[in-house]
This record gives C-alpha cells, sequence and structure tokens, in this order.
C-alpha cells in the first residue's frame, strides 16, 4: 500500500459467543458447542456455533431444536451478554495500545485505523497479526483482520477473504479490485440481502464488477 494512504482494519471475532465459552471451560475446547437461548427447555435460536458445530451442519439462527437433530452431542450454553460485552471491551483496550481510532462496529467487529502508528509495528500485516496473536493470549479468542484502505473495504476483504484462509488476514489492495472483489457475485457485496440482489439481476447487474462499472446515471 502507498504510505500516505489511509490503513483500516476490521477485526472480526470468530464465533465469538462460542469462543469465550470455550475460553472459560477449557473442557469443551474439542467438543461442538452452541450458544443458544434456553438449553433446559430445548427452545430458542442458536445465537453462535463453533466451527466443530458449523462442520456438523448447525447454523447460526436456526432452531436449536434443528440443530440437536443434526448434532446430537452438541453443547448447548445459555448467552451470558454482561460477559461477552465485557470481553468485547477487554478487545477494543487492547487494539487500542496500537492506535486511538479504534470503532466498535458491533460486539464482535471493530473498524481500526493504523494509519499514523504502522511505522511503529512494521506493515499492515505484521500489525494486524500482532493484534491477532494479542489478543488470542490474552482472551482465548481467534480473530481475523480484512485489510484495506477505507472501512467498507475492509469489511469485505474481513467476510470475503480473511475467514476464508489459514492466517486469518488479507490485504484488498486499490490497484488489485478489478481481479479479485470485483469477480464475486453482488451478493457478497456489503449491505446487499437477499431482495437488493433480486433487484440488481432483474438490471442485469450480476457480480460487484457489473456494479462498480456501471455509469452512475
Amino acid at each position: 500500500m502507498p504510505s500516505k494512504e489511509r490503513t483500516i482494519f476490521l477485526a472480526d471475532c470468530r464465533s465469538f459467543y462460542a469462543s469465550v465459552e470455550k475460553a472459560d471451560n477449557p473442557e469443551l475446547i474439542d467438543k461442538p458447542v452452541a450458544v443458544a437461548g434456553d438449553p433446559a427447555r430445548r427452545s430458542g435460536i442458536i445465537l453462535a456455533a463453533c466451527p466443530l458445530a458449523k462442520a456438523r451442519g448447525v447454523t447460526t439462527a436456526e432452531r436449536l431444536g434443528d440443530a440437536l437433530g443434526k448434532c446430537r452431542d452438541l453443547v448447548v450454553v445459555r448467552p451470558r451478554m454482561q460477559h461477552y460485552i465485557d470481553v468485547s471491551l477487554q478487545i477494543t483496550q487492547i487494539y487500542e495500545t496500537y492506535t486511538s481510532l479504534v470503532e466498535p462496529y458491533s460486539i464482535d467487529e471493530q473498524f481500526i485505523d493504523v494509519t499514523d502508528s504502522l511505522h511503529l509495528y512494521g506493515d499492515a500485516q505484521t500489525t494486524a497479526h500482532l493484534m491477532q496473536q494479542e489478543v488470542l493470549a490474552l482472551t482465548g479468542i481467534y480473530t481475523r483482520f480484512g485489510i484495506s484502505h477505507n472501512k467498507i473495504l475492509a469489511k469485505q476483504a474481513c467476510d470475503n477473504y480473511a475467514k476464508k484462509n489459514d492466517s486469518g488476514l488479507y490485504v484488498l489492495r486499490r490497484g488489485e479490485l478489478a481481479d479479485s472483489l470485483w469477480q464475486l457475485p453482488i451478493n457478497k457485496m456489503f449491505m446487499v440481502g437477499g431482495r437488493m440482489t433480486n433487484h440488481f439481476v432483474r438490471m442485469g447487474i450480476h457480480t460487484i464488477g457489473d456494479l462498480a462499472r456501471m455509469p452512475l446515471p
């Protein structure tokens, strides 16, 4: 990235609620874990599922009964929202040791502007890796980092790439958009849901690149 261009991270905690429960209860590390409404009554929806549970077909927002049908040995934990908020604030404080420009986006996602502090740690990926390792060491939570020159692209770098590679890091560079992000289906664009996808498709817009290349008028 050019030295004068902004460097923005979107840091995302993997399976946040479930990861907090595993960090607090080491006996759960190798078990499929989900956080849901009422385990005793087998009711409510799945709020978070760990990677082991997701590999068995458990998905966020599905009914607990359906999840148990797919994964009979699923360990279901009641949510502890205040504790999750406390851990989220702890992670914010870790990021704030690298830069004062930290903006929580949700309980498990934060935007981080490291433009003026990169020179202290190295390049963007090195800095993100340091943050990733410190959060893991202090909280037990694994984080993924999308890296780009603005918040929207950092978010898309995280969701579409960093979450799917082994390092949990991905740099989405301005000059490479046409060969990377623009190749993805339009529903992979940040804030494009099902109804908007259908609207775009009716207009002949099938990829993010189709939209990016369309003249504004």
